[in-house]
Formats: structure tokens, C-alpha cells, sequence
């Protein structure tokens, strides 16, 4: 790695333009022949987080432990929502099976033992009081959305005909209370103030049945969950990881339907919470809407980044590529824990995070692992016509066209190695620019190649490097800025600045003239070496003394114990110093 000091530069985002999509041609996205681990970040941090759900503890997730959740037993942390754990355990491993390739023997057992404790009604778990529905009614009918959908992915992954029965059974039971729970008196019933047992409980039971539609055409589901959407709405204080579960369930129904009205719906929606106050400098979301917006949820981070990559694949306008590389980057791994799970971080009251320190064991580290292959599977995009490489992942594809591998250094290097395994004739790859990069250059088997679009065959290898510069942004209030490099945020945090934190640390003054490259790269598996710089302040105590602090991605939050990290920086007037690209080399 290049050592030198790097002067930065106040510096804007390059206006992305539009993908390249072919009007009405569809992805073609080809399952992986058999797994083959990739070394690389993003592969990595996929592993822990598996490898916590398999093999951890404080909880396991035993079969025994999962099954508790289907029988409602007393004594468990959120038992009265039946269905939602052991619903996203079993999503989530059956789709990093069909992704990944991985093979899950306990999967099998606990689906066969899941669907044999359904109620004769279809739904599963505790007591569910049709004539007068209370909070844990709606509690169970949230876990039952997520069992379902946890079922129909086993069902992608097996065809098990008596996991589609059972689906189908729940879906019947949804179906029959939909009378009186998709009204508007429900709706006001179950206010947001209920949180996590208010209406979204209802609506987001979109996404279950558009997918049971999608595997058995059975207008009933697709008629309820039309009638579903139309209901869903975005109130303050309310459930952010149920609203947005509701509006991914509506990208499926416009994806199995082709009805653009409610593509439309979702774009509105999109634009409404970009328009809020609700989006954090993180690239991510909170927990509830404002005005209690307090803290972060992995599971609302995982919903922002899936929904913004099901929109980009929709619609093929950049922003939601790029709102989805920010998230991924940033919130999305600030919010993973060294144990591999997912939580709760605390936000300040701009919204800014400060700490991750709440293990969510119960929802977010599972939504968090689901979120891997949705991840994976929008790197690469295949059609009849073309090929993209569009997301800077660890990342594998193999279709008609094109067979693939791409491995990622951009964290020590800038740089993804891809290696073509397969190509059909005159195969080309277009590689994506993300807004975050200032330029990207291409070579072919170590020769330069001009522009971002190559021809591929077998055995070739083509090396993408991405140019990064430090951008200084304005953080909303006057002098108050936050600093970026390539994708990452950068902040300081009590584990590398163990005397920095005090009472006034908020109100330090920062010479953004001084910024220079850290002179030593820390190492270790989340380390992103490549965005780490000092920089020296003026402390709001003892300004006659000043300090110096390092600046590190917000990524390296993962390999860390719970820390203090301060985003937003006063820094009056810096200069505008040219400075030079930065590269891995």
C-alpha cells in the first residue's frame, strides 16, 4: 500500500447516470452449480454472521429453542410472536442454500416439526381470538407472516408439497379474517403507538402472499394482498422494518403481476421517506419513524438495502443502486456485531448513530444473514443481451451467458478481481461506475482497457480498480461536516481514540487542512485500511492544547466491542486542496 501523506479535497459525488437496461428484457439469474468459499470481505462478514446462526451461542438457535417459538412457550423474550424467529431461521437458510450452495441437515428437521404443529385454522403458535383481536393476536399474526415466508423460501429451495400445503392452509387462514382485519377500524385500532404489535403486523403480510401467489396462482392471495397494499401507510412513530416489509411484499406482487400501479406505489413511498428526516447519515434508517426516532434496527437496515436493490432491478435508475451501496457499506456493516449478530445502535438527537450495542438475537441477526443473498445476487446481472457487474461484492454467477467470479481487495486495494469461468461468443461485461468513485479503470489479463466495457472469454481476468478521494460534506448545519471515502463513512470512535471522548468531544474544532494519510493500516478481517487518516482538533476543553485523532471507516465497527463513534465535525471554513486520486497501489 501506497504510505504517502494524501492531501483531501472538499469533493462532490459525480452525478451517476441511468444503467444500462434493455427495455423489457428480463435478469437472468442462474443458481451456483455447487458453493465455493471466496476469500474477500464481503464473503466474510456473510460467514460470520452463518457461522453464528449454526454455531453460536447466548442463544443457540437449537431446534428445541426454534420450535418454542411455534408453541408459544412462556418464559422467552417476544414468545407471543409466534412464528417470527423460527420463520426467518428457516428463510434465511434456505436461501443461503440456494444462493451459496450450502447444505443445512437441521433445516430440514425443524420445517418437518414446524408445519406438523399447525392449527386445524391454518395459523400457528398461541390462542388467536377472531371476534376480538388484542396486541398478541396481532403479534402472532406478524410471526405467522414471517413463518410463511420462511416456508415458501424452503418451498423455492425443495418443492416439498407438504410445505405448499401448509402454506397454502396459512394463507387460507389469512383469507378468512381478512374482513374484519383489512379495515380501516383495525387500522385505527392498532395505532402506531402499539409498535410492534400496531397495524403493519397486518400489512406486512403483503410479502408472504404474493409469494404464495407466485407458486400457486391462486387469485384469492393475489386479490388479499392488493387489498392489503392499498392500506399500507407510512405513520410517524410507527414500525420502520414493518413498513418497509409491507412495500417490499408489494415489489413482489409487481413483480409477479406487472401491474405498474403498484411499482408506482413504491417508488412514491420511496420518495417520501427520502424527502423525511428519517434517513441517516449511515445510508440507513431508524427504528421507528420520527418524532421517535431514537435508534437503529438491523432488521429496517436490511428492509432499506433489499427494497433499494428490488427498485434498481426494477427500474433500472441509478439512485436506488446507490442508496443501496451507501446502506451496504455503512449502516449495514456498522450494524454487524463481532459475534456476527445484528441490533439496536443509539442515535443522537440529530439522528446521527453514536453505538451499536444491542444483539438482536430474536429477528436481526437472522434478517441480517437473509440479507447476503439478495446482496450476492444483485453484483452480477445477466440478461439475453447483456452482462453488468454492478455491485462491488465477493460475488459468484453462472447462467447461459456468463459463468463468473468476483473477489473483492477494495478495502486494502480499491480493487475487484473478476475471473470468467464461462462465456458464451462475443460476450461482453459491462462494469457499473458507483456515484462514490472518481473514476474506474479497467485491465484484461494485465493489459489497460479503455472504457468500462470488456470482452470476455473463458480463463480471462479482469481487474476493476475504483479511484477514490476523501469527500468533506456538509452535515445540515452551519461548519458542521462528515467525511467519506469511496463508499465509506469515516468518524472517530473510543476504540482507536481512547482519550478523546468527553462531556464537550461534540463541540471539538477540527483543521481539515491537517488531514493527512494514517501513517500505519490496521489489519484484521473488517480493517478497511484504505479509508484511515489523522487529522488534528482543537479540543472544546483545553483549545490551548491541541489533538490528534483518527479518522476510520464506520465498517470497522464489525471487528470492534460496542463503541462511542462521533460522525459530525465542526471544522469553519477549510480550504479547497486539490488532491490526488486514491488508489491501492
Amino acid at each position: 500500500m501506497n504510505r504517502r501523506n494524501l492531501l483531501m479535497t472538499m469533493a462532490s459525488l459525480p452525478i451517476a447516470g441511468r444503467a444500462a437496461f434493455s427495455a423489457g428484457a428480463e435478469p437472468v439469474v442462474g443458481a451456483l452449480a455447487q458453493h465455493v468459499p471466496i476469500a474477500g470481505p464481503d464473503q466474510t462478514r456473510y460467514r460470520l454472521t452463518l457461522n453464528r446462526v449454526l454455531q453460536g451461542t447466548s442463544p443457540a438457535y437449537t431446534s428445541d429453542f426454534l420450535l418454542e417459538d411455534i408453541k408459544a412457550t412462556q418464559g422467552r423474550r417476544f414468545s407471543n410472536f409466534c412464528g417470527d424467529l423460527s420463520g426467518r431461521w428457516i428463510g434465511a437458510l434456505a436461501t443461503s442454500a440456494k444462493t451459496f450452495g450450502e447444505s443445512f441437515p437441521a433445516l430440514h428437521d425443524v420445517v418437518k416439526r414446524t408445519i406438523a404443529l399447525q392449527h386445524a385454522d391454518g395459523y400457528f403458535g398461541g390462542e388467536f381470538h377472531f371476534d376480538q383481536p388484542d396486541d398478541n393476536d396481532l403479534a402472532l399474526l406478524w410471526g405467522n407472516g414471517r413463518l410463511l415466508v420462511g416456508l415458501l423460501e424452503y418451498f423455492d429451495l425443495t418443492g416439498e408439497a407438504d410445505v405448499l400445503a401448509a402454506s397454502r392452509k396459512l394463507g387460507d387462514f389469512l383469507v378468512r379474517i381478512a374482513p374484519r382485519f383489512n379495515s380501516q377500524q383495525m387500522a385505527d385500532a392498532f395505532s402506531a403507538d402499539h409498535y410492534a404489535s400496531s397495524y403493519i403486523c397486518w400489512t406486512q403480510q403483503t410479502e408472504g402472499l404474493a409469494l404464495l401467489y407466485a407458486k400457486t396462482q391462486d387469485e384469492r392471495y393475489r386479490q388479499l394482498c392488493a387489498a392489503i397494499a392499498s392500506r399500507i401507510s407510512r405513520r410517524a412513530g410507527d414500525h420502520v422494518h414493518g413498513y418497509l416489509t409491507s412495500l417490499r411484499g408489494v415489489m413482489v406482487l409487481y413483480r409477479e403481476t406487472g401491474d405498474r400501479s403498484w411499482l408506482e406505489q413504491v417508488v412514491s413511498a420511496w420518495q417520501d421517506i427520502e424527502h423525511s428526516n428519517d434517513l441517516l447519515l449511515t445510508g440507513g434508517v431508524p427504528e421507528r419513524w420520527s418524532p421517535k426516532r431514537d435508534r437503529t434496527e438491523g432488521c429496517a437496515e436490511c428492509d432499506w438495502l433489499r427494497l433499494n436493490l428490488a427498485l434498481y432491478r426494477a427500474t433500472g435508475e441509478r439512485k436506488y443502486l446507490d442508496t443501496a451501496q451507501n446502506t451496504y457499506f455503512n449502516e449495514f456493516q456498522m450494524n454487524q456485531f463481532a459475534t456476527g449478530d445484528f441490533g439496536h445502535g443509539h442515535l443522537d438527537a440529530r439522528g446521527v448513530p453514536q453505538t451499536v450495542s444491542i444483539r438482536a438475537w430474536w429477528c436481526c441477526t437472522l434478517h441480517g444473514l437473509r440479507a447476503f443473498a439478495d446482496l450476492h445476487d444483485a453484483a452480477f446481472r445477466v440478461n439475453r443481451e447483456q452482462a453488468f457487474f454492478e455491485l462491488p461484492i465477493d460475488s459468484q454467477v453462472k447462467t447461459d451467458g456468463l459463468a463468473a467470479e468476483a473477489r473483492s481487495e477494495l478495502t486494502t486495494k480499491g480493487s475487484i478481481t473478476i475471473e470468467i469461468h464461462e462465456a458464451k461468443p462475443n460476450q461482453k461485461l459491462t462494469v457499473t461506475q458507483p456515484a462514490w468513485a472518481d473514476s474506474v479503470s479497467l485491465t484484461r489479463n494485465g493489459l489497460a482497457v479503455q472504457g468500462l466495457k470488456v470482452p470476455v472469454v473463458a480463463k480471462d481476468v479482469v481487474k476493476v480498480t475504483y479511484g477514490m478521494k476523501l469527500r468533506v460534506e456538509k452535515a445540515g448545519e452551519p461548519s458542521m461536516v462528515n467525511m467519506h471515502l469511496g463508499p465509506w463513512l469515516m468518524g472517530i470512535s473510543s476504540s482507536t481514540n481512547p482519550n478523546y471522548f468527553n462531556e464537550l468531544y461534540a463541540q471539538n474544532i477540527f483543521d481539515l487542512n491537517s488531514l493527512q494519510k494514517a501513517e500505519s493500516a490496521a489489519t484484521g478481517d473488517f480493517a478497511v485500511p484504505l479509508a484511515e487518516a489523522s487529522v488534528r482538533f482543537a479540543p472544546a476543553e483545553f483549545p490551548e492544547q491541541p489533538g490528534l485523532a483518527m479518522l476510520q471507516a464506520v465498517a470497522t465497527q464489525t471487528g470492534s466491542t460496542p463503541q462511542t463513534w462521533q460522525l459530525v465535525f465542526a471544522a469553519p471554513s477549510p480550504r479547497d486542496i486539490k488532491a490526488p486520486p486514491l488508489t491501492g497501489d
